[in-house]
């Protein structure tokens, strides 16, 4: 579709050029013709007079009309989108004024958001102490939190809501900046306070880990830190703030057991014991160590009061009918940043040297760049021969203009010959001059009809190599990013790879193939122009030579200038997306901080680093142009004071063809120059771009055995990966039977997910790793991921329809899609198969996003299935569900689940558990739990959260 409208673009412009040729060249020729039909004799001043005229016409009618219309398109659609911003309904902001007490309070509120109705006829008013919000998966619960922060608009009822909040979303949103900046985030530094948040949080130990501590750098979306540390920073930073109700929306469900029990008994109730405190869980113990609670089911009400006056059937039946729900909930709508899978060792950051820096070529853009380039349009020879195209343009059009001199001066000639004297027109020196004129008139034609149809058929080609020098470009950038390793995506932040694809890509796609071909052209047509003047006297030779020696003296020195602020312009742009990305992802947790000052002045400073570089390199571009309008006038001054002051026998002709090609002389050098410069900066885009089709590619060589895997057996043998001379994992080694169900436990970077990645050869490692007895290292990587199924902690869903996220390759039916959808409980969820799922699945609750996933990994009826954390977004009744489906659908697999509730995977049938990188035990769960000394069972001592039974 974008290269759709891209080729739109390009035709459109194409035709006004050829508009405007064809009125400069056919309307001047049709004027020429009409007047010498008139007329009957030739005029040097008025036909020259002429051809500047419709020379003038043929700019604006080619290039500054199409450039204003296409500035003016583009200003009008930008202020029509910000139009769109400044008119948009505005939430309630506090007056500010100083309360007693805090206050929520709701009545007989409804939401309904894009005709959806996610919040029906709810009453309540929030007591002191802790209030829980639980129910079913996708009922709504964190969207009753975003009420309270009036981040939803109310269709009903009204709402009292008073006090600071503070907001700690579902899905952890951490902004690239220092650890300690994304705690205190713009609040006053109170040392003994953050100290205190780091300990009820759990970070101590963490921060002990990396090298620069507290002030490590976090990635972009914390790639570069685990789940568990992203919530416990996202918890600390809510917990910072001195606030008088605290939000928190299911922060500990991507903790371990010990971890959860510490934060909820020294942070929740203890750290904010005094406060008024609103937490969702699904943690059957932490609803009843609250004070209050809220059961919210299908959007509305359904128990409000103390825990100990909830009757038990109120909860079972809202989870036994938990599947009847037939509309989809939007509980995260326009939330924080998706977590990315952690499938990634834990990674020292401190490494970084600066947020979003980037590294900036210098000097001139390689000869390579330009051979590459031309590649990718289809080769030299193509561009060979668009290039003689192009020369033959200006011949014929070079060739025309001395035709159209030698025609006048040989009319001239003739009448001449025949003034005042009849006799002498019959002559033969008189039959002779005219014959010659009427053979220069009709080679004339000849050129001037030429000239017409090789620009048509150099533009039709020119447009096919500029589109496919695109497509091809984005296409090469494409597949080497999504088959880069995964080190490139540690070291570079989104707003580098977004501005590749959009500013970059965009001077490519737009700017750059209208820079190709007015150079081209430019450079020519000077040449063209310097032969024709130079044939009117020789002498003409030595001021355009000083000419352009003057110029290219000039643009030696703007050049070396023009291209750094060019290339500083590009990196100055990355860190402004970025930041704006970063910030529309944390929107809900910068209004309920109040931050949105910090993040203003923090983007302020981001434009203005790019304002400088972009501002500079217009008024750079702007110096070099005056000072080449004073060269070229002069040149043109020389000219004419040599025509007009030394009479060296020039016709008519060959005066009004000097004049008239010196003045377009001095015009195009400057514009020609101008275009050199542009050219080399549009090539600095190129050059950005080929930096991402040379990145370091995964070997996808290899085996692709039939029937494989068929067993399911996999073999760890001194398995070892490191990361920046780190090892996270140390020498590890067991074997899994077939159909085997493994549970990998452990806390926070131990390992875990380390296991997984080696498993997908995400990293390179040491040791070797076999399924089925076949080494992996020798099999073709995307043969051996396509066969190894992944349900992650974080579900990714892609924009499209259920149907393209189950079956991206139509590999199944209707009928075996919709039976995978009921097997895990999402048949009554979706009324039809081309739904369209919004960015990143937010037309679906967190729980529901995980279930389509489960779904389109139980379709491909892969022999091995990971499961990352796959049910830490579930409520327990959902959680068995899952369970059940998995059971059942994955019993002939081989199935490996990182887990940090423990009843996840206590009954598996072997139990990994981790610790520094090291399998400290790796048993079956009832050895384990007998054994009281065993790591296993002093983790289930400390998990509250379940009661377990010894299989």
């Amino acid at each position: 579709k974008e290269m759709k409208f891209l080729m739109r673009s390009l035709y459109l412009r194409t035709a006004n050029f050829i508009i405007g040729m064809l009125m400069s060249k056919g309307g001047f020729y049709a004027l020429i013709m009409t007047y010498i039909g008139v007329n009957k004799t030739a005029n040097a001043g008025v036909i020259f007079y002429a051809m500047k005229v419709f020379g003038d016409i043929r700019q604006s009618i080619s290039m500054l009309i199409p450039f204003g219309l296409g500035r003016g398109a583009e200003l009008y659609a930008a202020t029509q989108r910000i139009n769109k911003v400044l008119c948009s309904e505005e939430l309630d902001e506090d007056d500010g004024k100083t309360i007693d007490l805090p206050r929520v309070k709701l009545s007989n509120v409804t939401v309904s958001i894009k005709g959806n109705t996610i919040l029906k006829n709810i009453s309540t008013e929030l007591k002191p102490g802790l209030t829980i919000v639980t129910g079913p998966l996708g009922s709504g619960k964190s969207s009753l939190l975003k009420l309270f922060l009036k981040d939803y608009p109310v269709t009903e009822g009204k709402i009292l809501s008073t006090g600071n909040f503070s907001y700690s979303s579902q899905d952890p949103w951490l902004f690239p900046s220092s650890i300690k900046q994304n705690i205190v985030f713009g609040e006053p530094y109170d040392e003994a306070r953050y100290r205190e948040v780091v300990r009820v949080c759990a970070l101590q130990y963490d921060f002990n880990m990396f090298e620069k501590g507290d002030e490590t750098i976090v990635a972009d979306r914390g790639l570069n830190l685990s789940g568990g540390q992203q919530a416990r920073i996202n918890l600390a930073r809510a917990v910072y703030k001195k606030s008088d109700i605290y939000l928190l929306d299911d922060p500990l469900h991507a903790l371990d057991p010990k971890v959860q029990d510490y934060i909820f008994h020294n942070c929740i109730r203890g750290f904010l014991k005094d406060d008024m405190c609103v937490m969702v869980t699904h943690n059957l113990v932490h609803r009843n160590a609250a004070d209050n609670m809220i059961i919210i089911k299908d959007g509305e009400l359904k128990f409000d009061g103390k825990p100990t006056e909830v009757q038990v059937d109120i909860i079972r039946e809202i989870e036994l009918e938990e599947n009847e729900e037939h509309h989809k909930k939007e509980e995260d709508e326009n939330d924080s940043a998706t977590e990315k899978s952690k499938l990634l060792p834990k990674k020292p950051p401190g490494g970084r040297k600066k947020v979003y820096s980037e590294v900036k070529k210098t000097g001139k853009v390689e000869l390579a760049v330009f051979k590459k380039y031309f590649a990718f349009g289809g080769g030299l020879f193509v561009f060979a021969a668009i290039s003689t195209l192009f020369f033959g343009s200006e011949f014929t059009e070079s060739y025309s203009s001395r035709l159209l001199t030698n025609w006048i001066n040989l009319e001239q000639n003739a009448t001449n010959i025949g003034a005042g004297n009849d006799t002498a027109m019959t002559s033969p020196a008189f039959k002779r001059v005219t014959e010659k004129a009427n053979f220069t008139l009709k080679l004339y034609s000849a050129m001037i009809l030429g000239s017409v149809v090789i620009d048509l058929i150099k533009q039709w080609l020119f447009i096919n190599f500029s589109r496919k020098a695109s497509i091809n470009l984005h296409n090469a950038m494409i597949e080497k990013l999504t088959t880069a390793q995964m080190t490139f995506f540690d070291n570079y932040f989104i707003g580098n790879i977004l501005n590749r694809f959009s500013q970059d890509l965009t001077k490519v796609d737009e700017h750059l193939p209208h820079t190709v071909n007015h150079f081209i052209r430019i450079v020519l047509s000077v040449g063209g122009i310097v032969a024709l003047v130079s044939s009117v006297n020789w002498r003409f030779l030595i001021p355009a030579a000083v000419l352009v020696v003057l110029l290219a003296t000039l643009q030696r020195f703007y050049m070396p200038a023009a291209r750094s602020l060019k290339r500083l312009e590009s990196a100055t742009r990355s860190p402004l997306i970025g930041h704006l990305n970063a910030t529309m992802e944390g929107v809900t947790t910068i209004r309920a901080s109040k931050a949105q000052k910090i993040l203003v002045e923090e983007f302020d400073r981001h434009q203005d680093l790019y304002t400088s570089a972009h501002y500079m390199s217009f008024c750079i571009r702007r110096a070099f142009g005056f000072f080449m309008d004073i060269l070229s006038t002069v040149f043109v001054t020389i000219i004419i004071g040599k025509l007009l002051f030394f009479n060296t026998g020039e016709t008519g002709g060959d005066v009004g063809l000097a004049i008239t090609k010196a003045s377009a002389l001095a015009m195009l050098v400057q514009f020609g120059l101008m275009q050199w410069s542009d050219l080399e900066n549009d090539m600095t885009s190129v050059e950005r771009v080929l930096e991402y089709t040379e990145v370091k590619q995964d070997n996808y060589d290899g085996n692709k055995p039939e029937n494989w895997p068929s067993k399911g057996t996999v073999s760890y043998k001194n398995v070892s990966l490191s990361y920046k001379l780190e090892k996270v994992l140390k020498d590890i080694s067991f074997d899994v039977l077939p159909t085997q169900k493994v549970g990998i436990v452990g806390r926070t970077g131990a390992g875990k997910s380390s296991i997984i990645s080696t498993l997908f050869r995400l990293y390179d490692y040491d040791g070797t790793i076999s399924i089925d007895g076949i080494d992996i290292k020798n099999l073709s990587l995307d043969y051996l991921r396509s066969h190894i199924s992944i349900i992650p902690q974080d579900p990714l869903l892609f924009q499209g329809t259920i149907r393209q996220n189950i079956d991206p390759y139509n590999n199944f039916s209707d009928d075996e899609i919709w039976k995978t959808l009921e097997k895990v409980h999402m048949r009554d969820h979706i009324h039809s198969l081309e739904l369209k799922i919004t960015d990143h699945g937010s037309n679906f609750s967190t729980g529901q996003r995980q279930l389509i996933c489960l779904a389109r990994a139980i379709i491909k009826k892969n022999k091995i299935v990971v499961l990352d954390e796959a049910t830490a977004n579930m409520d327990p009744d959902t959680e068995m569900l899952v369970q059940g489906a998995i059971n059942q659908n994955f019993a002939d697999c081989t199935v490996f689940i990182i887990a940090h509730r423990l009843q996840s995977v206590i009954e598996c049938d072997k139990i990994i558990v981790m610790d520094q990188g090291k399998i400290v035990e790796f048993d079956e769960p009832l050895n384990l739990m007998e054994n009281k000394r065993s790591y296993f069972a002093q983790m289930l001592a400390t998990d509250g959260s379940r009661t377990f039974d010894k299989p």
